[in-house]
């Protein structure tokens, strides 16, 4: 009996051990599943965290590309108000040079392009013939850089200008006579040159304002 006794009393031992074993096993399981949990929300918040960054990055980059256009457009408008107002000042004066200092500070100017060639062609509403170089080869005249189409020049004393040209055929009228003057110093656009055959004479088909 002692025997069975000691027996039973070993199995007791025995079996407390491996529920006590056992329990530290489980307790040992679910701080490895705590712990996991744990990381695993660290994880997600930092997660979300940096989603939310980037969203506010995006939010931030957004009114930054929002902002840098508008005030692109608000330049935009002003410089559009500036280049009418100095055209508006250019058309007021209406002469070859303030014309010209306009092409010059706006070379770009997409809104008064064709204005600028228009209001050129009006001013030159008048055209005709004079002797642009003489027949020793003595030139009449100094040339003219402005920022607009064509060539200018004025001449070096006042000159007379006819319907046609003298001696030389196909420019102007045959029967040439004088129908105007130009003064000298006055800015004139050439429109055209002819030459005369055998001869070092040159006129010039001229266009100029009244």
């Amino acid at each position: 009996m002692s025997k069975i006794s000691e027996r039973i009393a070993e199995l007791d031992k025995a079996t407390k051990k491996s529920r006590t074993i056992n329990t530290i096993l489980w307790v040992f399981v679910f701080c490895l599943v705590g712990v996991a949990g744990y990381y695993a929300y660290s994880a997600n918040v930092e997660r979300e965290k940096a989603e939310t960054l980037a969203n506010e990055k995006k939010i931030i980059n957004q009114k930054l590309i929002d902002s840098e256009a508008e005030t692109k457009r608000k330049l935009d408008s002003i410089i559009r108000l500036s280049v009418t107002d100095l055209w508006e000042q250019a058309k007021n004066i209406n002469t070859l040079s303030a014309y010209s200092n306009y092409a010059k500070e706006n070379p770009n100017d997409s809104i008064h392009g064709d204005d600028l060639i228009n209001a050129v062609d009006h001013l030159l509403n008048k055209s005709g013939f004079t002797q642009y170089q003489e027949t020793n080869g003595n030139k009449l005249f100094n040339p003219v850089n402005l920022d607009l189409e064509g060539s200018f020049v004025t001449f070096k004393t006042d000159k007379a200008v006819r319907n046609g040209a003298i001696g030389i055929n196909d420019c102007g009228a045959s029967n040439s006579r004088k129908i105007d003057v130009i003064v000298q110093g006055e800015i004139v656009r050439i429109k055209r040159l002819c030459e005369a055959p055998g001869s070092k004479s040159i006129w010039a088909e001229i266009e100029y304002s009244n």
